[in-house]
């Protein structure tokens, strides 16, 4: 296991631990992440969202926006807003394995094409637009929803079922190697 930070949704910054599991067949760890949490990501996925959401459809200042998730009020800007909403559905760490079912194909390179990307995204959840308090009520729930069962690294994601514990023998080809993990259960739940 190891520990990571990440910023929650109101708690602010916290630590959490992170289970391994070192595959047999490449001799390679990889690290299943909570399922309200990407890879290489500081802030919990539902966090990401709501930012986009006040961002681009509620239109709050990027100022406005970073107060509210612990950033300074001296900011201004929040480049991480212009590069969530470019990687919305296309990075795999950003959901990008939905992007093809959802008709995206590209980056969004402005705030019309963000709106859409987010818009087809929200409905993919089944979360009704309205306001911003009332739609972070729903948010932590479908967000893990769409992350629950899924193992990924930056390129690519795999349902979780290709990963059964302690199987040994090769996997068929075209398929993610099987895993085994290496300590203890870190723990699925959100933080506090």
């Amino acid at each position: 296991m190891y520990s990571r930070q990440v910023r929650g949704w109101n708690e602010g910054w916290i630590v959490i631990r992170v289970r391994r599991y070192w595959c047999r067949s490449c001799e390679r760890t990889m690290s299943r992440l909570p399922d309200w949490l990407h890879p290489w990501r500081w802030y919990a996925a539902a966090v990401i969202i709501e930012a986009l959401y006040r961002y681009l459809i509620v239109g709050e200042t990027a100022r406005e926006i970073g107060i509210r998730f612990g950033r300074s009020p001296d900011h201004q800007e929040w480049r991480s807003l212009q590069r969530w909403r470019a990687q919305l559905l296309m990075s795999a760490t950003l959901w990008g394995w939905l992007g093809p079912r959802l008709g995206i194909g590209s980056a969004a390179k402005s705030w019309d094409e963000g709106c859409v990307k987010l818009t087809r995204f929200i409905g993919e959840m089944h979360i009704k637009l309205g306001p911003a308090v009332k739609f972070g009520e729903e948010l932590w729930a479908s967000v893990r929803g769409t992350l629950g069962g899924w193992v990924h690294n930056r390129r690519q994601a795999w349902p979780l079922v290709q990963f059964r514990p302690g199987m040994l023998e090769r996997p068929d080809s075209g398929q993610p190697p099987m895993t085994l993990p290496t300590e203890k259960d870190s723990g699925r739940d959100p933080p506090g």
